[in-house]
């Protein structure tokens, strides 16, 4: 069997594991509220008041964020434009899904992009908190699946993009602006 089956099968029986094994009252109330955490109203709203309230390393981790959060974003609407995934509620009939169906491309994750973004650019200015940061976006990334609107590898591919362009903003782009 061809790799690229083989992970696309891996893929698959990893959604299904997620979006219906583990499925139960207690996690279809808390996912759909977990995974705001990762959307743009919250993301955008928490870098923006932090850069305009916040004070030395909080004000500056905060533009950071920010950079790190748009720039990423312009990068996974590429992503989303070039590969054209459908998502899994659109592939898969015996998909769970709740309310908040999307139109757009699966591939990737951008709340996952956006949590880690925030995560990682977060934890290098305050790695104590760095137990609670990082827990927190994978915990968005795994709603995208629980709710049935992203493949494990669109969480994985978020996951990715949001580190490294937040490592990237830390250590190259920001200083001139800062």
């Amino acid at each position: 069997m061809e790799l690229r089956k083989i992970l696309a099968e891996k893929d698959k029986n990893i959604f299904f594991y997620i979006n219906e094994k583990i499925k139960c009252n207690f996690l279809d109330k808390i996912m759909p509220r977990i995974t705001h955490v990762g959307g743009p109203a919250f993301t955008i709203f928490v870098t923006i008041f932090l850069a305009f309230f916040g004070k030395n390393s909080v004000r500056t981790s905060a533009i950071e964020a920010l950079f790190s959060l748009v720039s990423s974003h312009l990068f996974v609407q590429f992503l989303k434009k070039k590969y054209s995934r459908l998502r899994p509620y659109m592939v898969f009939r015996d998909t769970n899904t709740f309310r908040q169906l999307l139109r757009d491309y699966s591939f990737p994750s951008g709340h996952a992009t956006a949590s880690f973004s925030l995560a990682m650019t977060f934890s290098m200015f305050f790695p104590n908190l760095a137990i609670i940061f990082i827990p927190v976006a994978v915990l968005v990334g795994l709603s995208r699946i629980y709710m049935g609107l992203h493949y494990p590898s669109d969480v994985l591919m978020g996951f990715l993009i949001g580190m490294t362009f937040s490592y990237f903003t830390h250590y190259l782009g920001i200083k001139i602006f800062v």
